[in-house]
Protein backbone atom coordinates (compact mmCIF):
# COMPACT_ATOMS: atom_id res chain seq x y z
CA UNK A 1 0.00 0.00 0.00
CA UNK A 2 1.46 3.40 -0.97
CA UNK A 3 1.40 6.47 1.24
CA UNK A 4 -1.60 7.83 -0.63
CA UNK A 5 -3.36 4.49 -0.29
CA UNK A 6 -2.61 4.57 3.40
CA UNK A 7 -4.23 7.98 3.71
CA UNK A 8 -7.20 6.71 1.72
CA UNK A 9 -7.46 3.80 4.13
CA UNK A 10 -7.56 6.25 7.04
CA UNK A 11 -10.47 7.97 5.30
CA UNK A 12 -12.19 4.62 4.85
CA UNK A 13 -11.75 3.82 8.52
CA UNK A 14 -13.50 7.05 9.44
CA UNK A 15 -14.00 8.03 13.08
CA UNK A 16 -12.53 4.87 14.73
CA UNK A 17 -9.18 5.45 13.01
CA UNK A 18 -9.16 9.10 13.98
CA UNK A 19 -9.87 8.15 17.58
CA UNK A 20 -7.04 5.59 17.53
CA UNK A 21 -4.61 8.23 16.29
CA UNK A 22 -5.76 10.64 19.00
CA UNK A 23 -5.36 8.01 21.72
CA UNK A 24 -1.77 7.22 20.68
CA UNK A 25 -0.99 10.93 20.46
CA UNK A 26 -2.34 11.48 24.00
CA UNK A 27 -0.27 8.54 25.22
CA UNK A 28 2.82 10.31 23.85
CA UNK A 29 1.92 13.49 25.71
CA UNK A 30 1.50 11.50 28.93
CA UNK A 31 4.85 9.76 28.39
CA UNK A 32 6.58 13.14 28.07
CA UNK A 33 5.18 14.10 31.47
CA UNK A 34 7.36 11.37 33.02
CA UNK A 35 10.47 12.85 31.37
CA UNK A 36 9.42 16.34 32.48
CA UNK A 37 8.78 15.21 36.06
CA UNK A 38 12.10 13.39 36.26
CA UNK A 39 13.96 16.44 34.93
CA UNK A 40 12.31 18.77 37.45
CA UNK A 41 12.93 16.43 40.39
CA UNK A 42 16.56 15.68 39.52
CA UNK A 43 17.46 19.28 38.62
CA UNK A 44 20.18 18.05 36.25
CA UNK A 45 22.33 20.33 34.10
CA UNK A 46 19.90 20.19 31.18
CA UNK A 47 16.65 20.26 33.11
CA UNK A 48 15.55 23.63 31.74
CA UNK A 49 16.12 22.46 28.14
CA UNK A 50 14.26 19.20 28.82
CA UNK A 51 11.40 21.16 30.38
CA UNK A 52 11.17 23.43 27.34
CA UNK A 53 11.27 20.59 24.78
CA UNK A 54 8.79 18.48 26.76
CA UNK A 55 6.42 21.43 27.05
CA UNK A 56 6.64 22.06 23.29
CA UNK A 57 5.95 18.37 22.62
CA UNK A 58 2.89 18.37 24.87
CA UNK A 59 1.47 21.63 23.53
CA UNK A 60 2.00 20.67 19.89
CA UNK A 61 0.42 17.22 20.17
CA UNK A 62 -2.46 18.30 22.39
CA UNK A 63 -3.23 21.08 19.90
CA UNK A 64 -3.43 18.48 17.14
CA UNK A 65 -5.62 16.32 19.38
CA UNK A 66 -7.93 19.26 19.95
CA UNK A 67 -8.13 19.85 16.19
CA UNK A 68 -8.53 16.08 15.61
CA UNK A 69 -5.92 16.33 12.87
CA UNK A 70 -4.77 13.22 11.04
CA UNK A 71 -0.99 12.54 10.98
CA UNK A 72 0.95 14.20 8.14
CA UNK A 73 4.58 14.22 7.01
CA UNK A 74 5.19 17.52 8.80
CA UNK A 75 3.85 15.93 11.98
CA UNK A 76 6.50 13.21 11.69
CA UNK A 77 9.32 15.71 11.15
CA UNK A 78 8.35 17.99 14.04
CA UNK A 79 7.86 15.13 16.48
CA UNK A 80 11.12 13.46 15.43
CA UNK A 81 13.01 16.73 16.00
CA UNK A 82 11.47 17.08 19.47
CA UNK A 83 12.15 13.42 20.31
CA UNK A 84 15.75 13.69 19.10
CA UNK A 85 16.23 16.86 21.13
CA UNK A 86 14.93 15.19 24.28
CA UNK A 87 17.19 12.18 23.71
CA UNK A 88 20.23 14.35 22.95
CA UNK A 89 19.91 16.29 26.22
CA UNK A 90 19.52 13.08 28.21
CA UNK A 91 15.79 13.07 28.97
CA UNK A 92 14.78 9.77 30.52
CA UNK A 93 11.97 7.70 28.97
CA UNK A 94 12.35 9.57 25.66
CA UNK A 95 12.67 6.23 23.83
CA UNK A 96 8.96 5.62 24.52
CA UNK A 97 8.09 8.59 22.31
CA UNK A 98 9.79 7.00 19.29
CA UNK A 99 7.73 3.84 19.75
CA UNK A 100 4.42 5.68 19.93
CA UNK A 101 5.34 7.91 17.00
CA UNK A 102 6.30 4.86 14.95
CA UNK A 103 2.97 3.12 15.54
CA UNK A 104 1.01 6.26 14.70
CA UNK A 105 2.89 6.94 11.47
CA UNK A 106 2.88 3.30 10.28
CA UNK A 107 -0.90 3.34 10.62
CA UNK A 108 -0.87 6.37 8.34
CA UNK A 109 1.52 5.25 5.58
CA UNK A 110 0.52 1.58 5.43
CA UNK A 111 2.53 -1.62 5.12
CA UNK A 112 4.51 -0.77 1.96
CA UNK A 113 6.22 2.23 3.61
CA UNK A 114 6.48 0.74 7.10
CA UNK A 115 10.04 -0.60 6.71
CA UNK A 116 11.37 2.70 5.37
CA UNK A 117 9.66 4.63 8.17
CA UNK A 118 11.05 2.23 10.79
CA UNK A 119 14.59 2.72 9.46
CA UNK A 120 14.22 6.52 9.52
CA UNK A 121 12.99 6.59 13.12
CA UNK A 122 15.63 4.06 14.22
CA UNK A 123 18.37 6.14 12.54
CA UNK A 124 17.23 9.33 14.27
CA UNK A 125 17.05 7.53 17.61
CA UNK A 126 20.55 6.00 17.31
CA UNK A 127 22.04 9.30 16.13
CA UNK A 128 20.50 11.17 19.07
CA UNK A 129 21.75 8.51 21.46
CA UNK A 130 25.26 8.74 20.05
CA UNK A 131 25.17 12.51 20.49
CA UNK A 132 23.95 12.16 24.07
CA UNK A 133 26.42 9.41 25.09
CA UNK A 134 29.95 10.69 24.58
CA UNK A 135 31.59 7.75 26.32
CA UNK A 136 30.69 4.35 25.00
CA UNK A 137 29.17 2.76 28.07
CA UNK A 138 29.21 -1.01 28.30
CA UNK A 139 25.43 -1.30 28.00
CA UNK A 140 25.06 1.41 25.31
CA UNK A 141 24.79 -0.88 22.29
CA UNK A 142 22.67 -3.35 24.26
CA UNK A 143 20.19 -0.56 25.01
CA UNK A 144 20.25 0.61 21.38
CA UNK A 145 19.76 -2.92 20.06
CA UNK A 146 16.84 -3.49 22.42
CA UNK A 147 15.04 -0.34 21.23
CA UNK A 148 15.74 -1.00 17.54
CA UNK A 149 14.33 -4.53 17.89
CA UNK A 150 11.32 -3.01 19.66
CA UNK A 151 10.88 -0.63 16.72
CA UNK A 152 10.81 -3.56 14.31
CA UNK A 153 8.32 -5.51 16.43
CA UNK A 154 6.04 -2.52 16.85
CA UNK A 155 6.20 -1.77 13.15
CA UNK A 156 5.20 -5.35 12.36
CA UNK A 157 2.35 -5.12 14.86
CA UNK A 158 1.13 -1.87 13.30
CA UNK A 159 1.30 -3.43 9.82
CA UNK A 160 -0.76 -6.36 11.10
CA UNK A 161 -3.29 -3.87 12.51
CA UNK A 162 -3.44 -2.21 9.08
CA UNK A 163 -4.15 -5.56 7.44
CA UNK A 164 -6.82 -6.46 9.98
CA UNK A 165 -8.59 -3.11 9.72
CA UNK A 166 -8.37 -3.12 5.92
CA UNK A 167 -9.88 -6.61 5.82
CA UNK A 168 -12.62 -5.56 8.24
CA UNK A 169 -13.38 -2.51 6.12
CA UNK A 170 -13.66 -4.67 3.01
CA UNK A 171 -15.91 -7.14 4.82
CA UNK A 172 -18.07 -4.36 6.22
CA UNK A 173 -18.30 -2.82 2.76
CA UNK A 174 -19.40 -6.14 1.29
CA UNK A 175 -21.91 -6.67 4.10
CA UNK A 176 -23.29 -3.14 3.60
CA UNK A 177 -23.59 -3.77 -0.14
CA UNK A 178 -25.40 -7.07 0.47
CA UNK A 179 -27.75 -5.33 2.90
CA UNK A 180 -28.49 -2.64 0.31
CA UNK A 181 -29.13 -5.29 -2.33
CA UNK A 182 -31.36 -7.29 0.02
CA UNK A 183 -33.31 -4.14 0.94
CA UNK A 184 -33.69 -3.33 -2.77
CA UNK A 185 -34.86 -6.85 -3.57
CA UNK A 186 -37.25 -6.78 -0.62
CA UNK A 187 -38.67 -3.50 -1.84
CA UNK A 188 -39.08 -4.86 -5.36
CA UNK A 189 -40.78 -7.99 -4.03
CA UNK A 190 -43.20 -5.96 -1.90
CA UNK A 191 -43.95 -3.02 -4.19
CA UNK A 192 -46.33 -2.77 -7.10
CA UNK A 193 -44.24 -1.42 -9.97
CA UNK A 194 -47.09 0.41 -11.72
CA UNK A 195 -48.53 2.40 -8.80
CA UNK A 196 -45.61 2.38 -6.36
CA UNK A 197 -47.93 1.09 -3.63
CA UNK A 198 -47.29 -1.98 -1.51
CA UNK A 199 -48.50 -5.19 -3.14
CA UNK A 200 -50.55 -8.21 -2.09
CA UNK A 201 -47.57 -10.00 -0.52
CA UNK A 202 -46.80 -6.93 1.58
CA UNK A 203 -50.45 -6.75 2.65
CA UNK A 204 -50.35 -10.28 4.01
CA UNK A 205 -47.09 -9.67 5.88
CA UNK A 206 -47.77 -6.23 7.32
CA UNK A 207 -51.34 -6.74 8.48
CA UNK A 208 -50.52 -9.99 10.27
CA UNK A 209 -49.03 -8.16 13.27
CA UNK A 210 -51.64 -5.39 13.58
CA UNK A 211 -54.40 -6.31 15.99
CA UNK A 212 -56.81 -3.47 15.28
CA UNK A 213 -57.38 -1.20 12.30
CA UNK A 214 -59.96 0.08 9.83
CA UNK A 215 -59.80 -1.59 6.44
CA UNK A 216 -60.91 0.09 3.20
CA UNK A 217 -61.27 -2.00 0.04
CA UNK A 218 -61.30 0.30 -2.99
CA UNK A 219 -62.40 -0.86 -6.44
CA UNK A 220 -62.48 1.17 -9.68
CA UNK A 221 -65.98 1.01 -11.14
CA UNK A 222 -66.39 -0.60 -14.58
CA UNK A 223 -62.64 -0.93 -15.02
CA UNK A 224 -62.95 -3.70 -17.62
CA UNK A 225 -65.18 -1.47 -19.74
CA UNK A 226 -62.58 1.31 -19.47
CA UNK A 227 -59.89 -1.03 -20.80
CA UNK A 228 -62.14 -2.19 -23.62
CA UNK A 229 -63.20 1.33 -24.60
CA UNK A 230 -59.95 3.29 -24.17
CA UNK A 231 -57.22 0.67 -24.16
CA UNK A 232 -55.00 -0.88 -21.51
CA UNK A 233 -52.54 2.01 -21.62
CA UNK A 234 -55.23 4.38 -20.43
CA UNK A 235 -56.28 1.77 -17.86
CA UNK A 236 -52.72 1.75 -16.50
CA UNK A 237 -52.80 5.54 -16.31
CA UNK A 238 -56.02 5.37 -14.30
CA UNK A 239 -54.51 2.81 -11.91
CA UNK A 240 -51.41 4.95 -11.48
CA UNK A 241 -53.43 8.09 -10.83
CA UNK A 242 -55.76 6.40 -8.34
CA UNK A 243 -52.75 4.88 -6.58
CA UNK A 244 -51.15 8.32 -6.29
CA UNK A 245 -54.37 9.77 -4.86
CA UNK A 246 -54.56 6.96 -2.33
CA UNK A 247 -50.99 7.58 -1.21
CA UNK A 248 -51.65 11.31 -0.83
CA UNK A 249 -54.89 10.78 1.10
CA UNK A 250 -53.51 8.76 4.01
CA UNK A 251 -51.45 9.58 7.09
CA UNK A 252 -47.85 8.50 7.65
CA UNK A 253 -48.89 5.60 9.87
CA UNK A 254 -51.46 4.32 7.35
CA UNK A 255 -50.66 1.87 4.56
CA UNK A 256 -51.91 1.70 0.97
CA UNK A 257 -51.78 -1.49 -1.10
CA UNK A 258 -52.62 -2.52 -4.61
CA UNK A 259 -54.34 -5.73 -3.67
CA UNK A 260 -54.76 -6.96 -7.23
CA UNK A 261 -56.09 -5.81 -10.59
CA UNK A 262 -58.15 -2.67 -10.06
CA UNK A 263 -58.62 -3.37 -6.35
CA UNK A 264 -56.78 -1.44 -3.63
CA UNK A 265 -56.67 -1.76 0.16
CA UNK A 266 -56.10 0.91 2.81
CA UNK A 267 -55.12 -0.09 6.34
CA UNK A 268 -55.73 2.64 8.93
CA UNK A 269 -54.38 1.71 12.40
CA UNK A 270 -55.66 3.49 15.51
CA UNK A 271 -58.66 4.84 13.61
CA UNK A 272 -62.34 4.90 14.52
CA UNK A 273 -64.97 3.56 12.14
CA UNK A 274 -66.45 7.05 11.71
CA UNK A 275 -63.06 8.51 10.74
CA UNK A 276 -62.43 5.61 8.39
CA UNK A 277 -65.73 6.32 6.64
CA UNK A 278 -64.86 10.02 6.35
CA UNK A 279 -61.52 9.16 4.75
CA UNK A 280 -63.30 6.82 2.34
CA UNK A 281 -65.87 9.46 1.40
CA UNK A 282 -63.16 12.08 0.85
CA UNK A 283 -61.23 9.71 -1.39
CA UNK A 284 -64.35 8.76 -3.36
CA UNK A 285 -65.16 12.44 -3.89
CA UNK A 286 -61.61 13.24 -5.04
CA UNK A 287 -61.62 10.48 -7.64
CA UNK A 288 -65.10 11.35 -8.90
CA UNK A 289 -64.05 14.98 -9.41
CA UNK A 290 -60.64 14.30 -10.90
CA UNK A 291 -60.06 15.00 -14.59
CA UNK A 292 -59.07 11.80 -16.38
CA UNK A 293 -58.30 12.78 -19.97
CA UNK A 294 -58.09 10.52 -23.00
CA UNK A 295 -57.23 12.06 -26.37
CA UNK A 296 -58.48 15.45 -25.28
CA UNK A 297 -61.75 14.16 -23.86
CA UNK A 298 -62.69 13.89 -20.19
CA UNK A 299 -63.45 10.40 -18.90
CA UNK A 300 -65.43 10.06 -15.69
CA UNK A 301 -63.94 7.60 -13.22
CA UNK A 302 -65.60 6.53 -9.99
CA UNK A 303 -64.71 4.13 -7.21
CA UNK A 304 -66.64 2.05 -4.73
CA UNK A 305 -65.33 1.44 -1.22
CA UNK A 306 -66.12 -1.16 1.41
CA UNK A 307 -65.26 -0.29 5.02
CA UNK A 308 -64.83 -2.73 7.91
CA UNK A 309 -63.24 -2.84 11.35
CA UNK A 310 -60.48 -5.31 12.25
CA UNK A 311 -60.76 -6.05 15.98
CA UNK A 312 -58.21 -7.98 18.08
CA UNK A 313 -60.47 -11.04 18.18
CA UNK A 314 -61.11 -10.97 14.40
CA UNK A 315 -58.78 -12.69 11.95
CA UNK A 316 -57.24 -10.59 9.18
CA UNK A 317 -58.92 -12.68 6.50
CA UNK A 318 -62.29 -12.30 8.20
CA UNK A 319 -61.86 -8.52 8.30
CA UNK A 320 -61.02 -8.54 4.60
CA UNK A 321 -64.10 -10.64 3.86
CA UNK A 322 -66.29 -8.11 5.71
CA UNK A 323 -64.79 -5.15 3.82
CA UNK A 324 -65.11 -7.06 0.55
CA UNK A 325 -68.74 -7.85 1.32
CA UNK A 326 -69.39 -4.15 1.98
CA UNK A 327 -67.68 -3.31 -1.33
CA UNK A 328 -69.93 -5.65 -3.32
CA UNK A 329 -72.98 -4.17 -1.60
CA UNK A 330 -71.80 -0.73 -2.71
CA UNK A 331 -71.57 -2.00 -6.28
CA UNK A 332 -75.00 -3.59 -6.13
CA UNK A 333 -76.44 -0.34 -4.84
CA UNK A 334 -75.22 1.62 -7.88
CA UNK A 335 -71.44 2.10 -7.35
CA UNK A 336 -69.64 5.38 -6.61
CA UNK A 337 -70.39 5.06 -2.91
CA UNK A 338 -68.94 3.90 0.41
CA UNK A 339 -70.57 1.18 2.49
CA UNK A 340 -69.69 0.12 6.03
CA UNK A 341 -70.01 -3.53 6.94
Amino acid sequence: MSASNGRDMIKIWGDPATQLQLIIRRMGAIAVLFSLTAAVLNQGPQWLVITGLASLYILYNMLLCWRQAKPQLGDLVINLVLCAGLTAVGAVYSNILYHLLLVRMVLMVGRDQAMRLTLVIAFVYVTAQLFATHAMAADFWLDVAFNVISFALLSGTAVYMCNVVETQCENQGQIAELMRENAHHYELAHTDQLTGLLNHRAYLEKTADISQYILLIVDIDHFKKLNDAYGHLFGDQVLEMVGRMLKMSIRSKDMAFRYGGEEFALVLPSTSLDLGLKIAERLRFQVANCDFVHKGGRVKITISIGVARKSPNVACQDAFSKADSALYRAKRQGRNQCVVF
